[in-house]
């Protein structure tokens, strides 16, 4: 009776710890991983470029790997304090996805733009942020899942005016 009571007890242990053991693995306790093996919040896109992208803007057309994209030029007069980006970033933690992302579409509405046309080699990384929860993790996605009007980030091989990506990246969510 004793043995039956300590083997029912232990399985009940470790069955109890291999629960919270895969929790915690699950939840990314490592800093990268998480359900999927998707990285997430801070961390939630590490094959992208240290540097700032060299084009940002809206696809026009698309023609095998050539894409066209109305990239957004910025007034450096109009660049942020960090207390200002620290402000505006709080206000849009209240915003709900859509909300933000249509206040994001308003403003590089009023932004003045050039046509460049980008080649995205095969291979060329491109993923897109989804939301999961209210978290957005990384998601590979394929040069045919790029449609006219959607933002795109690219990371280039050093020339604002189109050249070669190296790296892709889509706004928005499917």
């Amino acid at each position: 009776m004793k043995k039956t009571v300590l083997v029912v007890l232990a399985v009940a242990v470790l069955g109890v710890g291999a629960y919270f053991g895969a929790s915690a693995l699950a939840a990314g306790s490592g800093g990268t991983g998480a359900q999927g093996g998707a990285a997430t919040g801070a961390d939630a896109d590490p094959n992208q470029p240290d540097r700032v992208a060299e084009v940002k803007g809206l696809v026009v057309s698309i023609d095998g790997t050539q894409v066209s994209i109305d990239r957004y030029i910025k007034n450096p007069s109009e660049e942020l304090t960090d207390e200002e980006k620290a402000a505006k970033k709080a206000e849009r933690a209240q915003l709900s996805q859509e909300e933000r992302q249509a206040l994001k579409a308003a403003e590089n509405a009023a932004l003045e733009t050039e046509r460049v046309t980008v080649t995205i080699p095969v291979g060329v990384p491109i993923v897109q942020m989804v939301p999961q929860g209210d978290t957005p993790v990384v998601e590979a996605v394929t040069l045919a899942d790029i449609r006219s009007g959607m933002e795109v980030t690219v990371w280039t091989d050093g020339g604002t005016d189109g050249s070669n990506a190296e790296y892709v990246k889509l706004a928005g969510v499917k």
